[in-house]
């Protein structure tokens, strides 16, 4: 019953995080759709299977997405964690405690993610599959340019999110006591 009592507490709290990470990016967005737009911008081109854009179906369209990805992911680590109060010497332990106190919420917080998986990839994946083969690549194309400004941005900001809340609330959860081994009788 305490198991059941906890996976209710951490959808709640999952639920929380993920509304401040939807307030978050929408707030943002202008900031987030210009780091996504360029994404968007090879992936289109690329999955367009027009001979004028291979080169950014190439290592060279792969190479940008992956930079213009991180340098993202730089800005939200900057913009969420940045201004915390934490020394980072102290952010491991602090994620930890996190990690096993609230693990329902990490476990919610996963449950969603895979939920929105099916119905963000599974859902339209079946659907461009139903199309005609000269209307897939096109439908494609339209599907990875828009998931590059909305869909993949935001699980980024998410899953920041959540570290920043496990950085916020690893300050207030207490520290485990040293244990010491059991001693064993001399002889």
């Amino acid at each position: 019953m305490k198991d059941v009592v906890g996976m209710r507490v951490g959808f709640v709290e999952a639920g929380d995080v993920l509304c401040r990470a939807l307030g978050f990016f929408g707030r943002r967005y202008l900031v987030i759709a210009a780091f996504g737009a360029l994404a968007s911008a090879q992936r289109f081109l690329a999955v367009s299977e027009d001979e004028r854009f291979a080169f950014a179906a190439g290592a060279g369209g792969e190479i940008f997405t992956a930079a213009v990805r991180l340098a993202f992911l730089g800005w939200l680590a900057h913009t969420l964690l940045g201004y915390t109060p934490v020394p980072w010497s102290q952010a491991g332990a602090r994620l930890s405690r996190f990690a096993e106190a609230r693990w329902p919420m990490l476990v919610a917080s996963g449950v969603i993610l895979v939920a929105l998986t099916v119905v963000f990839k599974g859902i339209p994946d079946a659907a461009i599959a139903g199309l005609a083969e000269e209307n897939r690549a096109r439908a494609r194309s339209w599907e990875l340019a828009v998931k590059n400004v909305t869909i993949i941005p935001f699980v980024m900001t998410w899953l920041t999110m959540i570290v920043r809340v496990a950085l916020d609330a690893g300050a207030t959860l207490a520290a485990p006591e040293p244990t010491s081994a059991p001693r064993r009788p001399a002889g």
